[in-house]
């Protein structure tokens, strides 16, 4: 029998670039060091998993079997591609595979890619992160291994550091992230505030915690705090000058600051501002951030749902795209996709295609598939619809960590969803 992909293959990197870049070397060193550092940090092996094939360099040729993401550094213009390059990048566009234009300068981008991937939306070197931390990022989230849906929330004290967070949600903003802001349109008239704000808050990549003198002395941002650990948000802590690490932050990753940073020598207040160079450095560290927190909710995520599902007498297996199989007695199975954040009409479409993509390698399982999710800080009327979902969408269902011992007890003595 044949196995499916997702329990036996790797994931497929392509890296293309014109013949004679002499920079192609030193980048791809680049990428594949941010790369080992995000696999390792969601538990998934690079050197086991991931395939490079270096086109034009490796002779390696082109599986269309694997999950496959493609880089194409473009330096030189014209670019000038080998033969072996030209068929691997129509082979990607034909098989619908991502494909990221680097370029070295963005106003010339037409004549620094090839003609095949010029309608491309690409990004310059500049805006891979200085460690490449970004680039990795995109590549992680073009193998589904991250969610396209970059989720930000910043938390601060309005009277002390709005001004900094101002600038933040600008920075954060146009590098692509989903930024909530108590002040910028997160909130619409006659809403309940705290129930809008943790819903958001649940559904967060990584919380932003300006931790200014008097950032706890808030009720509402030590309950920010509080919330994010409960949930196993990871949070990028920016420490103000004088400020040290807390006790109380189990998630934070630290960030001091020095008053030099400052582009003037106010450090709290509206007026105050950080100095250019520091906001492209932290808006670094949160994308390097990303990975650690989507890898440390899905382990808890997993691992709460395996215990249960252990005491129930089931037993569970990880794919290679982190979906769960447990078996059900008398040899079923049921196909599980654990959900970071708020389950929404993508993640039920990603679970879906999930199940139709195993079922093609004569995979059986029981239907529907089943969404996995922590219902922490979803806002009651959203759970309501998905409840609603449940008993009218045929072809998949969620399930809460909360609901998960009652599911699988009952999925144990009946053999069925």
């Amino acid at each position: 029998m044949t196995l499916p992909l997702s329990l036996t293959g790797k994931y497929q990197l392509v890296v293309l670039a014109s013949e004679g870049d002499s920079q192609l070397i030193d980048r791809v060193a680049r990428l594949d060091r941010a790369l080992n550092i995000s696999f390792s940090l969601l538990g998934v092996n690079l050197n086991k998993f991931l395939v490079r094939v270096i086109a034009g360099t490796s002779g390696a040729s082109l599986d269309r079997g694997m999950p496959t993401v493609a880089v194409f550094f473009g330096s030189i213009s014209p670019p000038r591609l080998s033969t072996q390059d030209v068929a691997t990048l129509d082979q990607l566009l034909a098989d619908g595979s991502l494909i990221i234009p680097i370029v070295a300068d963005a106003t010339k981008f037409t004549t620094l890619v090839p003609p095949q991937i010029a309608a491309l939306n690409g990004i310059s070197l500049s805006d891979c992160g200085a460690e490449f931390e970004r680039l990795a990022s995109r590549v992680l989230e073009g193998f589904g291994l991250l969610r396209e849906k970059r989720r930000l929330f910043i938390s601060y004290r309005r009277v002390e550091t709005s001004g900094v967070a101002a600038q933040l949600y600008e920075a954060l903003d146009a590098a692509g992230f989903d930024v909530f802001l108590d002040t910028h349109g997160g909130l619409r008239p006659g809403e309940p505030f705290q129930d809008v704000l943790w819903h958001r808050l649940a559904d967060t990549d990584v919380a932003l915690l300006l931790d200014s003198p008097g950032f706890l002395a808030s009720r509402w941002t030590e309950e920010e705090l509080a919330r994010a650990n409960t949930s196993n948000i990871q949070i990028l802590q920016l420490l103000w000058p004088g400020q040290t690490e807390g006790a109380t932050a189990a998630f934070s990753t630290f960030y001091p600051l020095t008053a030099d940073e400052f582009a003037g020598k106010d450090t709290l207040g509206p007026s105050a501002q950080l100095l250019d160079p520091n906001i492209a450095r932290i808006v670094d560290a949160v994308e390097g951030l990303r990975a650690r927190a989507i890898g440390a909710r899905l382990a808890f995520l997993v691992r709460e749902f395996v215990i249960e599902a252990r005491k129930a007498g089931l037993s569970v297996h990880t794919t290679l795209e982190r979906a769960l199989v447990v078996s059900v007695p008398g040899g079923q199975r049921v196909l599980v996709l654990p959900a970071i954040g708020v389950p929404d009409a993508e993640r039920y479409e990603s679970l879906v295609q999930l199940q139709d993509r195993e079922l093609t390698t004569g995979r059986a399982y029981v239907l529907p598939p089943i969404l996995l999710y922590d219902q922490t800080g979803i806002r009651t009327r959203w759970l309501q619809h998905l409840s609603w979902l449940n008993n009218n969408l045929a072809c998949a269902r969620s399930v809460s960590l909360v609901d998960a011992k009652r599911w699988l007890s009952a999925l144990a003595v009946k053999g069925k969803i």
